[in-house]
């Protein structure tokens, strides 16, 4: 008997966005830049709201490492600079998706992501290549 092991991928995030957004094209240096705090406002001048699960969770730690390519921990650093230099503000935490699909939902200029792309209603998903 032959037993052949593969790693197994990680569910793939989703970027969603507030369908009020206008951008409509991301590069990943784009979400990245926006993740980490660097990029706070869209190109019209409103003010970007980041959403994003507990820092413990694996849903949390697969978006960065999958899509930002970079560890959580160096996320939060980069929030803590920020927060603590007083350049901006850490992004929203919340407890659950659907929580996350919602708060982006309902809050213009807002940006998270998601992995059960099923439940998204009102909200746009972001192609990034």
């Amino acid at each position: 008997m032959l037993c052949v092991c593969l790693p197994v991928k990680a569910i793939e995030s989703t970027v969603i966005i507030n369908n009020g957004v206008e951008k409509r094209q991301f590069s990943r240096t784009d979400i990245r830049n926006i993740f980490s705090a660097r990029t706070q406002y869209w190109s019209d001048g409103a003010k970007i709201t980041v959403y994003v699960l507990d820092a413990q969770t694996e849903a949390h730690k697969d978006f960065c490492r999958e899509m930002l390519k970079m560890f959580p921990y160096q996320l939060e650093r980069m929030w803590n600079q920020i927060t603590y230099s007083g350049q901006g503000e850490r992004p929203q935490t919340v407890a659950t998706e659907a929580e996350l699909i919602e708060a982006v939902k309902n809050t213009p200029g807002a940006i998270g992501y998601a992995y059960h792309t099923s439940a998204l209603e009102n909200v746009r998903e972001v192609a990034i290549p």
